[in-house]
């Protein structure tokens, strides 16, 4: 097996020039400016991804050389599969979009992207194509982020603070001076709703906090984030992320064992028995909206007629797939009007 990697590395890297040359003719055709060829998986690396993903089969591995294209938008992202087509289509051997789909679970940690496996003098090499509002969270680190997350099984979490759990003192003393050096361009009197990477950071630091007993330290942070959280347009004060960190204030206004700040709690807590009150009631009338239905005249003729919601929802689907290809083709004109005289040229 380590022959065989070890073959397939160096074939890897013979390959590496034509996969940078074709980015670049990617890139230069779509004026992206994100691009990055990373360097040739080394063996070891091989063998522990064959023996964790694919039970030990080295040739399941197709990322040796590797390369990464950052797509501005998913018009972009047609248009670059569109040119890849007319352009090496023949060394094309697999596009994977799944995880971007709507329907589809992203992988662990949230990640998403779409694969191109191209073969470049008898070698798979892979195109990790990013879309710009993803690659704005993840960037460089979320392979790294998916990686951890798939080892700690992190998406199990209900709490992100379990991830803290068997930790000792000494290490946590280490974490919380890791994180303030990891916050300390941003002081918290300045963090404002739209500082999205550092409200995460903070929340981060508030779990060690906690974990350490340091609760007045976790309290400011908590009042402060709660505040950004309700300011922001995409949150407010009613979100499940809001009420998280409210949460966690009356635990640590609890735990400081202060009769004003026992009093602060237990109204948090009356306010978030209320917001849970109301998302069960919310539950439970859209239950009962589908009990009901179930007595519907639509129910009753699904019982005479059991095949009317799947052609209907067939018919639904074709009708969603005529009006993006409709949109589509309008993009298409507007943004990627070269790529038909790319076409041509090929075609001649």
């Amino acid at each position: 097996r380590t022959q065989v990697a070890e073959d397939l590395v160096k074939r890897a890297t013979e390959a590496q020039s034509s996969l940078v040359e074709i980015c670049k003719a990617l890139a230069g055709s779509l004026g992206m400016e994100e691009v990055g060829v990373g360097p040739v998986k080394e063996v070891g690396a091989a063998i522990r991804k064959a023996e964790k993903k694919y039970a030990g089969d080295i040739l399941k591995v197709t990322d040796y050389c590797r390369a990464l294209l950052v797509v501005k938008d998913f018009p972009t992202l047609l248009a670059l599969l569109e040119l890849a087509r007319d352009s090496f289509g023949p060394l094309i051997r697999r596009v994977k979009l799944s995880n971007l789909k709507g329907d589809h679970k992203s992988l662990p940690g949230g990640y998403r992207d779409c694969k191109i496996n191209v073969e470049l003098k008898e070698h798979i090499c892979e195109i990790q194509v990013h879309l710009w509002p993803m690659w704005v969270v993840c960037g460089v680190d979320g392979f790294r982020h998916y990686r951890h997350c798939l080892e700690y099984s992190t998406d199990d979490f209900s709490d992100p603070y379990e991830a803290l759990e068997g930790l000792d003192r000494k290490t946590m003393a280490e974490l919380i001076v890791m994180s303030e050096e990891a916050v300390a361009d941003m002081p918290l009197d300045k963090l404002e709703w739209f500082h999205e990477k550092y409200i995460l950071d903070y929340f981060a630091e508030v779990g060690l906090f906690i974990r350490h007993g340091l609760y007045e330290w976790a309290e400011v942070t908590l009042r402060h984030l709660i505040r950004l959280r309700i300011e922001s347009p995409d949150i407010g004060i009613n979100h499940h992320e809001t009420l998280l960190l409210e949460k966690n204030l009356e635990h640590v206004l609890r735990a400081q064992n202060q009769s004003s700040k026992k009093k602060e709690a237990n109204e948090l807590a009356k306010k978030l028995r209320a917001a849970e009150k109301a998302k069960k009631k919310e539950k439970e009338k859209a239950e009962q909206s589908l009990w009901d239905s179930f007595f519907s005249t639509d129910a009753i003729e699904s019982i005479l007629d059991p095949n009317k919601k799947e052609r209907e929802e067939e018919e639904e689907l074709k009708k969603e797939v005529r009006a993006s290809k409709k949109q589509w083709r309008k993009i298409r004109a507007e943004r990627f009007a070269f790529l038909d005289a790319d076409a041509a040229k090929n075609g001649a």
